[in-house]
């Protein structure tokens, strides 16, 4: 199946994962394809299919090939980046006294099941390495779950108990705190862990309220109001936008005309470098089964980005478009021709 053909439906190979269970919301939880859409008209980039100014190293970075791949990936990245920080924050701190602003960080993951079992064990997968010291769930039965396997995350409580001090003290706990879970409607219980966790990284592990994933860039464009200066984004929103991914990877079922599906993946993985510079990179497999990549862009990629870049990787490898341009290049010659012009 041509990439042409495959541009006329991209959709998630599978529905955000929830990782925790079903419960009354005044809003539902937002889908993975409803992330991919919901960023600001005038905060659009352009897409770069050879993307030359990332990090040669993230682009070189593919999918994960197996769940225990993406949670090794996931590990890495989140390893990568607190490390970078605590090493700044001491730099900062000698020079001059002062400490950072707390580290938050988040990281998404494919989940085929909301099983509390299956949510634990992604926890342990890509919060292990001693880095995360607390994990605090949005679901109590994950919370509740036991561990398979090793398991060096000191603590596991449910969101409520955390704010009371229950099976965990967050502000004199080691290591970084993870929010695993945590939906739309916990985001002022998850703002409140985060100030009772002082200076603790905080990484948020498949929350389910829908951010930017730049640590706030898009958020703070689109709260200006050039009527009113005096006004205040509320508190709790600037929290939820607060997050910069590290690690994300969507997995992709792009459908042609035919109904035949080829996959794709929207993959993004730091590696030490500002999670804000790193690209969200568009990829598609090839006839080898191999992923190529067919764009980059600095944003999360909404719905039409992907068809755009769908779509012109089609047109590039499309026969009938190659004998378009060589025929107007021929055209072009004869036409200087005439008029005596040379290239």
């Amino acid at each position: 199946m041509s990439l042409c053909a495959a541009a006329s439906c991209v959709a998630p190979a599978a529905p955000r994962p929830s990782s925790r269970a079903a419960r009354p919301s005044p809003s539902p939880a937002p889908s993975r394809s409803a992330t991919i859409s919901r960023t600001p008209r005038d905060a659009r980039s352009r897409v770069v299919p050879s993307a030359g100014r990332f990090d040669a190293t993230e682009m070189e970075l593919v999918p994960p090939v197996s769940r225990d791949d993406s949670f090794a990936q996931a590990r890495e990245a989140i390893a990568a980046v607190c490390a970078k920080r605590a090493k700044k924050a001491g730099k900062k701190r000698r020079s001059s006294g002062k400490a950072l602003a707390p580290l938050r960080v988040a990281v998404e993951l494919p989940l085929a099941s909301d099983a509390p079992a299956d949510v634990r064990a992604m926890v342990v997968g890509a919060c292990a390495g001693g880095v995360v010291g607390t994990a605090v769930y949005g679901d109590a039965a994950a919370a509740a779950a036991t561990s398979g396997g090793k398991d060096d995350i000191r603590e596991h409580v449910h969101i409520d108990d955390a704010l009371r001090g229950v099976g965990c003290d967050l502000a004199m706990g080691e290591g970084a705190v993870a929010l695993v879970g945590v939906a739309d409607d916990q985001v002022a219980a998850a703002r409140r862990v985060a100030e009772l966790a002082g200076a603790r990284p905080v990484v948020g592990v498949n929350v389910e309220w829908f951010h930017a994933g730049d640590g706030g860039v898009t958020f703070r464009a689109a709260a200006v109001d050039p009527d009113d200066a005096r006004r205040t984004p509320d508190a709790t929103a600037v929290f939820a936008n607060s997050f910069s991914v590290v690690y994300s990877y969507l997995p992709l079922a792009i459908q042609g005309v035919t109904g035949a599906t080829t996959e794709g993946a929207v993959f993004k993985c730091v590696r030490g470098g500002a999670p804000e510079g790193s690209p969200w990179r568009i990829l598609v497999k090839d006839d080898a089964g191999e992923y190529q990549q067919v764009g980059a862009m600095q944003r999360r990629p909404e719905q039409e980005d992907l068809e755009s870049a769908l779509y012109n990787a089609a047109a590039a490898k499309s026969k009938i478009n190659k004998g378009i341009g060589l025929f107007r290049g021929l055209a072009d010659k004869a036409k200087n021709a005439v008029t005596g012009e040379s290239k």
